[in-house]
């Protein structure tokens, strides 16, 4: 009979070892998520394509790449090289679709969205995803053209921001 109280003690020991393992466990995959802040600056140059459209409406898709420098790290990464592609309507705006990489092959996904293409013009952006220590990202941020120029046959574009800020979420 003194053996199955021992059976039993060990059965329940075992039982609140597991429980405790499982909890800390758990608590790993907790504080392992990373929430943050960010602001910095970038440059971005490309090539834009006027489309016929109604007269006194500028319509252009257009593809830029260039840098994005952050004074606070995003999942440990402060530059980035970004590619983006686009349609703009000077009466609705523009949709945009961005990928940041890490210039280590990892990369961040967002989406934007603003008014004009011009000095002082604000565009909105939302992290959607990624991929490697990106996966999963979540957040937004927010832009101010500081600069936009054309070249004299409207087909390169440049521009420059300096206040890129925003917060993320890392799982």
């Amino acid at each position: 009979m003194k053996m199955g109280n021992w059976g039993k003690l060990f059965s329940r020991a075992v039982l609140v070892v597991t429980a405790v393992v499982g909890f800390t466990l758990s608590c790993g995959v907790v504080f392992a998520e990373e929430t943050g802040a960010f602001e910095g600056t970038l440059t971005a140059s490309g090539n834009r394509q006027i489309l016929d459209f109604i007269e006194g409406r500028t319509v252009f898709t257009f593809s830029l790449e260039g840098h994005v420098n952050l004074k606070n790290a995003v999942g440990g990464e402060r530059d980035f090289w970004a590619e983006w592609v686009g349609l703009w309507d000077s009466e609705t705006g523009g949709t945009i679709r961005c990928v940041w990489d890490d210039m280590k092959g990892r990369k961040i996904y967002l989406v934007l969205n603003g008014t004009q293409l011009e000095k002082g013009a604000t565009l909105t952006g939302e992290f959607v995803g990624g991929t490697g220590p990106f996966q999963g990202i979540q957040g937004n941020f927010i832009l101010t053209w500081a600069l936009v120029s054309f070249n004299t046959d409207d087909k390169v574009i440049a521009g420059y921001a300096k206040d890129v800020k925003g917060s993320y979420r890392l799982p």
